[in-house]
């Protein structure tokens, strides 16, 4: 990663790769067919520590005695993974090389959005069945856990895309967070 973010993709050198990892370049070439496979196994190592982290969070909010609470904390947790300098980098490598690689692309999302969704569905359906009432209600746990990652998420994702990250301070996180969630439980109060 660190070679990959000190120069472009293509100007990345598998020397490079391997002087830092401190193996031999032909060791890089068994392990990984190309430059491309070294960078989907460096995107499956950032999104299973992210993945962690967000269950870890979840695990530790379950107590929470009010659900608003328990969104915004877990709210902050998805805001500070996509402000994370790791996280950022590789949106803006996965950005550019998405168009020669589609299967980068496919595993970002799959491996960071589809994954939060599933996440933030069981939170919801949960949350659902503790209050007694039925997910048919809302139809789809899933999609209301789109809405909320969506919410959560999207400002700050396009706003370090573009290389606004200075914009975000620990107040404005907080405040952002609070925002989300509270919009998520107006059109969805169920959850509330």
């Amino acid at each position: 990663m660190e070679a990959f973010s000190e120069s472009s993709f293509r100007d990345a050198t598998t020397s490079e790769i391997a002087r830092r990892a401190s193996v031999s370049k032909r060791d890089i070439y068994a392990a990984f067919p190309n430059k491309h496979a070294i960078l989907i196994a460096v995107l499956n190592m950032v999104l299973e520590a992210d993945d962690e982290n967000l269950t870890n969070v979840i695990s530790l909010t379950e107590g929470s005695k009010h659900f608003e609470e328990r969104l915004e904390i877990i709210g902050l947790a998805l805001i500070n993974e996509i402000l994370s300098p790791a996280t950022g980098f590789l949106c803006r490598l996965i950005a550019s090389e998405s168009f020669d690689q589609p299967k980068i692309g496919a595993i970002y999302f799959q491996g960071w959005y589809t994954r939060r969704t599933e996440l933030i569905s069981q939170v919801l359906s949960l949350r659902l069945s503790g209050t007694g009432q039925s997910e048919r209600r809302y139809h789809d746990t899933i999609q209301a856990a789109k809405h909320y990652v969506a919410l959560t998420t999207h400002l700050p994702q396009m706003t370090a895309s573009v290389g606004m990250r200075d914009i975000w301070n620990s107040g404005s996180v907080q405040a952002h967070a609070k925002c989300a969630v509270e919009c998520f439980l107006q059109a969805y109060p169920g959850f509330a």
